[in-house]
């Protein structure tokens, strides 16, 4: 399935359109570290705002339609979830539900099978600090949240910088993640990539797998958007309604992943 960016579904695919928007969170917890974690009440704002605004929120049915250039009955909204943080079902799945809402959260399988703290050497001070937010979900807690209607994906086995990977080492990090959520779920469709971090070579790697979608997490400009590299805006603890608000704006997404930021965020 790999479109270029010339496809009739390229301007919603490159979160910029009034179509569609393609969000980033982590954690939710009122006491998570900075950057990884929104304060609850920050996240029950953002899920009355899409509702009060006209948004219904997608999972992989609606990237199916989206990636083959047909238009949603409404704007639609892509909550996605990095790494399968345990409050994503003690905190966030409650209010997903109340809400109408799903999302889209991505597993490292190795730590959802016992449980485990979520721990590599990048996040080694919040493990430190924040030991309590920074545990994986249980395999028991995502089949409840999958009966609940959230989808899953993979975000590989170990958290690796996926760019760095040999050929050997890629296809285990995508095939073997993908197989122990199938196992489990029935299906998984769907990739982000660990910090963001992808090339070409990857995402080759992620459809021989047998991937139909992933995500990126761009700090500025992508010049490359296909269904296995769509951009997504990072949620943090400073998104308040207002500036969430913001975020859903087609005008914010367009400046925000421009060349010209690129080269401001350069300078």
């Amino acid at each position: 399935m790999r479109v270029g960016s010339s496809g009739a579904h390229a301007p919603t695919l490159r979160n910029r359109s009034r179509d569609a928007v393609f969000l980033c969170y982590h954690s939710i917890h009122p006491a998570g570290p900075d950057w990884t974690s929104v304060p609850p009440g920050h996240f029950e704002s953002h899920l009355a705002k899409l509702h009060s605004a006209g948004w219904q929120t997608g999972g992989v049915a609606e990237l199916r339609a989206l990636a083959a250039g047909e238009r949603l009955p409404r704007p639609t909204a892509f909550l996605t979830f990095d790494d399968g943080y345990a409050d994503n079902y003690e905190i966030a799945f409650e209010a997903l539900r109340e809400h109408g809402a799903t999302a889209l959260v991505y597993l490292l399988p190795p730590f959802v099978d016992g449980g485990l703290p979520l721990e590599w050497p990048e996040v080694a001070d919040r493990v430190r600090d924040h030991p309590e937010v920074m545990r994986s979900l249980t395999w028991s807690q995502v089949e409840a949240m999958a009966e609940g209607g959230v989808g899953f994906g993979s975000h590989g086995l170990r958290h690796p910088h996926m760019p760095g990977l040999s050929d050997e080492q890629l296809t285990e990090e995508l095939l073997d993640s993908r197989r122990a959520i199938a196992d489990r779920l029935g299906s998984c469709e769907t990739f982000v990539y660990p910090f963001g971090e992808w090339n070409d070579r990857v995402a080759s790697a992620v459809e021989a797998a047998g991937y139909s979608f992933a995500f990126t997490l761009p700090r500025s400009y992508q010049a490359d958007v296909t269904p296995l590299s769509i951009p997504r805006i990072a949620i943090d603890q400073r998104d308040d309604a207002r500036r969430f608000g913001l975020k859903l704006s087609p005008a914010f997404r367009r400046a925000y992943l421009s060349r010209a930021k690129a080269r401001l965020r350069g300078a």
